[in-house]
C-alpha cells in the first residue's frame, strides 16, 4: 500500500476540521430548537466546556500529526510542510463553503 503524500495528508486534516466544525454548529443548531433556554450558569458552563472540547479536538486534528513527525520521526521539515498544507486546505474549504452559502441567499 502506498504512502499517501504531505498533501494528501493535509487535505485530510482540513477536511476532518471542517466536519468536525460543522458537526458542532449542527449540534448547536438541533439543541436551539429543541431545548427550552437552559439556566444561564449551565448555558455558560456548556459553552465553555465546549471551547475546552472544541479545542482539544482540533488541536488533536490539526497539530497531533505534525507534532508525531518531529518528535518520534525528527522530520521537521514534512512536519512544517503537512502544517502548512493543512492549512492552505482548510482556508480553501472555508472560502468554498463561504462562496455556496453566499450564492444561496
Amino acid at each position: 500500500m502506498r504512502k499517501p503524500s504531505l498533501a494528501t495528508i493535509g487535505l485530510m486534516q482540513a477536511v476532518g476540521g471542517i466536519a468536525y466544525c460543522l458537526l458542532v454548529a449542527g449540534l448547536l443548531s438541533f439543541m436551539e430548537n429543541i431545548a427550552n433556554r437552559p439556566p444561564q450558569i449551565i448555558a455558560i458552563t456548556f459553552m465553555l466546556f465546549l471551547l475546552v472540547f472544541s479545542a482539544a479536538v482540533s488541536g488533536s486534528i490539526v497539530f497531533a500529526y505534525p507534532a508525531y513527525l518531529i518528535t518520534a520521526r525528527k522530520e521537521t521539515k514534512n512536519a512544517i510542510m503537512v502544517l502548512g498544507y493543512t492549512l492552505l486546505f482548510s482556508a480553501l474549504l472555508i472560502v468554498a463553503l463561504l462562496l455556496v452559502l453566499s450564492s444561496q441567499f
